[in-house]
């Protein structure tokens, strides 16, 4: 006969829910056909789990396809929602719907008995409800918010989510779910009618949480203030974390009189911003009006106020030699860097229509021309032209009617390259300059910019580049050196410093005496101090002779160059001085180069520690 006793009631919790909350995800962006990115992942991994979607063997999830929205249709279905296959506002709800916490009664019963509940005693059922993925689910809390800042308070007609107001968000005690603000837009209706076309709610993920269009059918008076409330953020601000930021944000019309072209001021309304917390209490922000405000003042279109900026840029051809080794007479030189520059489109997109570049190459004994010029864009050639007898190249209707475009804010690196004609022995300096005065652009509106005002700056050759048919190529092997014996300052501290560097031998052979053919530079603080008639000895292969030194048509030899000096020679250097040293001449074929000396160099300050370039 089986026995019956009385049990009292165990309480066990019970977790439900969204499998979302339950996993601890919270879903933060809308989602579509073409989507990708963990958000998907996660989806399709819920969507498989709960047999709503089948992946097909080999297909890694991730992508948002035609199988994962018929998923979402029927997920949507199950749960009562508007069947589309979009992952909206109403979907990410329910997804990021929370967790039921359920409070039942159990028994524990013996095996061969029967158990019944005490007498008296009831069975009791609690259920609490979180939402938007809560953590602290029953806990009850507070949220604070404070003005953070925007990037920048003055905008331009025309723009499309510039952001007008920064407001910093932090909970305590418990989670909260961000389900609104209210934005106070002051007391002219201009700005909404005039000036601001629509107004959206942005998380610090870039995520679009709401938006609206500003007319009478959204914004609301009260007495003389105007204001809009932005509905259903679903924005979740977890507790005692730093700040999340929500940003409010505007499109402004794409025409504003100048009668309306001034400061305006987007605050938060006083109870601007309600959120529900653990508990399920609404948590309402008790903020004064003016306490989060933010003046913007709206300028002339982007198209209007554009400009460009030109200046040289640092991928320059170094100093050096070119070398004109083809053609019958092996006196040409095809497509030489002479000037890399870079144009910055600031405000708008702009696009270079036209631009005029003017090369030199000079020397008294040397008989070199420029015949053409090329103009690129990295490494897409955009433009050629013939170097006429002053020099000019222009460049004319580069990519039609447009211009070559550069986009708002961005800089464009170009360069300037020229075919070489008749070089002979003797070295001749080759240099390009662009001024402002010979380009011409036009704003995304087609209007032209003008020169000195609206395109500023310049560029010309900042190295020395010397053309030669024959001759010597020196090349910089390692990282030249430079030390100090003695640390501390005192005026009989020596220093040293030397050079290891490769020279060729192109077109017709080297000759290098065996003194005095290499001088290395000392300056102090960017002031020259004096010039040392380097060591060195013959290279260890590539020369013939045992001084002067002969490097064959089409052979190469390395040297190193080294000179010792104190003080630096005799001149006390202040504490923090810099100390530099230059390789700055080195004489072949009776001819001294120098031409090396901006690239051969070495850095080291007054205490002896040593910096290399």
């Amino acid at each position: 006969m089986k026995k019956a006793i009385f049990a009292s009631a165990l309480a066990s919790l019970l977790i439900a829910g969204s499998a979302f909350a339950a996993a601890g995800y919270t879903f933060t962006n809308y989602l579509k056909v073409g989507s990708t990115g963990a958000d998907v992942t996660a989806l399709q991994s819920w969507l498989v789990a709960n047999n709503f979607l089948t992946m097909p063997a080999g297909v890694s999830m991730g992508y948002f396809g035609q199988l994962t929205k018929a998923a979402v249709v029927k997920y949507q279905a199950s749960v009562s929602l508007p069947a589309t296959g979009f992952v909206g506002p109403l979907t990410v709800a329910k997804l990021n719907g929370g967790t039921t916490v359920t409070t039942t009664t159990s028994t524990a019963c013996p095996a061969g008995y029967t158990c019944t509940a005490l007498p008296g005693t009831t069975t009791t059922t609690t259920t609490t409800t979180t939402t938007g993925g809560i953590t602290t689910p029953g806990a009850e809390g507070t949220l604070t918010v404070s003005q953070g800042a925007v990037p920048n308070t003055t905008v331009y007609v025309g723009q499309s989510k510039v952001t007008v107001l920064n407001l910093a968000l932090q909970a305590q005690t418990s989670d909260i779910n961000v389900a609104r603000v209210t934005v106070d837009l002051g007391t002219d209706s201009s700005i909404y009618t005039k000036k601001f076309a629509t107004i959206y709610a942005i998380a610090d993920n870039g995520t679009v949480l709401a938006s609206m269009p500003l007319n009478t059918n959204t914004v609301t008076k009260s007495g003389v203030r105007y204001s809009v409330t932005l509905t259903g953020l679903q924005y979740l601000v977890k507790k005692n974390m730093p700040n999340r930021y929500l940003y409010i944000a505007a499109d402004l019309y794409p025409s504003v009189d100048s009668t309306y072209r001034t400061s305006t001021t987007f605050a938060l309304a006083a109870n601007g911003i309600r959120g529900v917390d653990g508990a399920g209490i609404d948590e309402i922000t008790n903020n004064a009006l003016v306490d989060i405000a933010q003046q913007i003042l709206i300028n002339a279109s982007l198209s209007d106020s554009a400009d460009i900026k030109i200046s040289t840029d640092p991928s320059n051809p170094l100093s050096g030699a070119v070398i004109a080794s083809s053609g019958p007479n092996n006196d040409q030189a095809d497509k030489v860097t002479s000037l890399v520059f870079a144009v910055k489109a600031e405000k708008d997109s702009i696009g270079i229509t036209s631009l005029t570049a003017t090369t030199t190459i000079g020397g008294a004994a040397n008989n070199s021309t420029t015949t053409s010029a090329y103009l690129y864009a990295g490494s897409e050639l955009i433009a050629s032209a013939a170097i006429n007898v002053n020099g000019a190249a222009s460049f004319t209707n580069i990519n039609g009617n447009t211009g070559y475009v550069i986009p708002q804010d961005t800089t464009k690196v170009f360069s300037i390259k020229v075919d070489i004609r008749g070089a002979n022995s003797v070295p001749a300096t080759l240099s390009t300059t662009i001024t402002n005065a010979g380009v011409s652009a036009q704003n995304s509106q087609g209007t032209s910019l003008t020169s000195g005002t609206t395109i500023t700056g310049s560029a010309t050759t900042p190295n020395t580049l010397s053309v030669l048919k024959a001759g010597p190529v020196f090349t910089l092997v390692g990282t030249p050196t430079i030390s100090k014996s003695v640390i501390g300052q005192t005026a009989s501290s020596t220093f040293a410093s030397s050079y290891t560097f490769n020279i060729a031998a192109n077109g017709t052979d080297v000759v290098i005496p065996a003194t005095g053919a290499m001088y290395i530079g000392v300056y102090v603080n960017g002031t020259r101090v004096a010039t040392s008639s380097a060591s060195y000895e013959k290279p260890v292969s590539g020369v013939t002779g045992s001084g002067p030194y002969t490097i064959a048509d089409g052979s190469s030899a390395t040297f190193k160059a080294s000179i010792s000096f104190v003080g630096p020679n005799g001149v006390y250097t202040p504490a923090g001085g810099i100390v530099t040293t230059r390789l700055e001449s080195v004489t072949a074929n009776s001819a001294t180069s120098t031409y090396m000396s901006d690239v051969f160099r070495a850095t080291g300050d007054a205490q002896g520690n040593t910096v290399t370039l």
